[in-house]
């Protein structure tokens, strides 16, 4: 649950996340490309039967898809959508990996911060399933400086990618 404080600070933050979701204010090539190819798709993709009418859980499928990692490691409990998505774009993927590893990060996960680091410095990439849990919020502001991060209210993305700056995007996802 979300401090007061918190709560406040984020629902003031939701006009200038919906401005920077629109693209505005985005210079990156690729950041630019991953907020509205991928974050704000409304495109339909042939997987979504299996993954479920979950937002999230389809946003998922999304990023594996596009960040194509080789691997995912699955730390915390994860919801039966959330593991189709995984599978789903693990097995779309699996011919032309584009990262080394990626990893789930939960609730109630107990995946190290060195750990994510070392992911993140390797090219990797992380996803944070729900931001609103304190757990979460704390490995997330202690690593999203190690890569282009891409931060909303519920779900952020890290991707460590060595010819992309280190920057923060504040989103709404």
């Amino acid at each position: 649950m979300m401090k007061p404080a918190a709560w406040i600070k984020a629902v003031a933050s939701i006009p200038l996340r919906a401005w920077r979701t629109r693209g505005f204010g985005i210079h990156s090539p690729f950041a630019f490309k991953f907020v509205n190819d991928v974050l704000r798709c409304r495109n339909a993709y042939y997987a979504y039967s299996t993954i479920g009418t979950s937002a999230a859980d389809r946003r998922l499928y999304r990023i594996l898809l596009h960040l194509a990692p080789s691997a995912v490691v699955r730390s915390g409990p994860l919801s039966p959508g959330q593991h189709a998505a995984i599978d789903a774009a693990l097995s779309d993927t699996a011919a032309s990996p584009q990262c080394h590893k990626a990893v789930i990060v939960s609730p109630g996960s107990i995946v190290g911060i060195a750990y994510i680091k070392r992911i993140l410095a390797d090219g990797g990439c992380a996803v944070f399933t729900d931001l609103r849990k304190p757990d979460c919020a704390e490995i997330f502001s202690q690593v999203y400086r190690c890569g282009m991060s891409f931060s909303g209210i519920r779900q952020a993305v890290i991707t460590g990618r060595p010819s992309l700056p280190h920057q923060k995007f504040d989103v709404l996802i």
